[in-house]
């Protein structure tokens, strides 16, 4: 049985319009081969099919989300990762107060993974208009 690299876990399709923020180093070498034509976007253009963020802690997660929701397709995909609790790093952000705080901005959670020992993501899609 083949294990998924963390491109396919996080579902980047072929042709997507892509953006990172705030992603570790070595993250875009660690993640696996991307799919073909995928355009890779600032957070500065229009409507993004992937979105994905990293935060450390509430206040980044705040000053974020909002802002990444006006970005998004409507079918886009917004994957927040976040320290795992059993990371060594500290964070006020669990998979609860994440969750809530989505739903709060009218996301709602689809999925979540882990990426590496650090750190989990969970997948947001719009609930609103």
């Amino acid at each position: 049985m083949s294990q998924k690299t963390i491109a396919q876990k996080l579902f980047i399709k072929e042709g997507n319009r892509i953006l990172f923020l705030n992603q570790p180093e070595d993250y875009l070498s660690a993640i696996g081969d991307l799919p073909k034509n995928i355009v890779f976007s600032s957070e500065s253009e229009g409507s993004l099919d992937f979105i994905q963020v990293f935060v450390k802690n509430k206040a980044e997660l705040e000053a974020q989300l909002p802002k990444l929701k006006k970005k998004m397709s409507y079918d886009g995909k917004l994957w927040v990762s976040y320290y795992k609790g059993t990371s060594k790093n500290k964070t006020d952000i669990n998979r609860d107060n994440l969750r809530k705080y989505a739903q709060s901005t009218g996301l709602k959670t689809v999925a979540m993974i882990s990426i590496n020992k650090d750190w989990s993501a969970m997948r947001l899609k719009i609930t609103d208009s």
